[in-house]
């Protein structure tokens, strides 16, 4: 019973980043403002996330669901 209530708090999340070594994932984004080889702004419900690196690609991408590839220098939130 435990284990099902710690499963749906983390499933029935909003949105979600994860960083790894060179590797940024990010679900239930709203838009993609913009992408280029140093900077990516995405927006997510009320603000933005702007990440500032160098080398960035997308490597894959679905609806909502946005894979990257770049070294990551900055992670910005952006509250408006």
């Amino acid at each position: 019973m435990l284990i099902n209530n710690l499963r749906d708090i983390f499933i029935n999340e909003a949105y979600s980043i994860n960083l790894t070594n060179n590797k940024i994932y990010i679900n239930n984004y709203e838009k993609l403002i913009s992408i280029t080889d140093n900077q990516i702004i995405i927006k997510i419900s009320n603000f933005n996330i702007i990440i500032k690196g160098t080398n960035f690609k997308i490597v894959k991408m679905f609806d909502k669901e946005i894979l990257f590839n770049g070294q990551i220098e900055s992670l910005i939130y952006n509250y408006k």
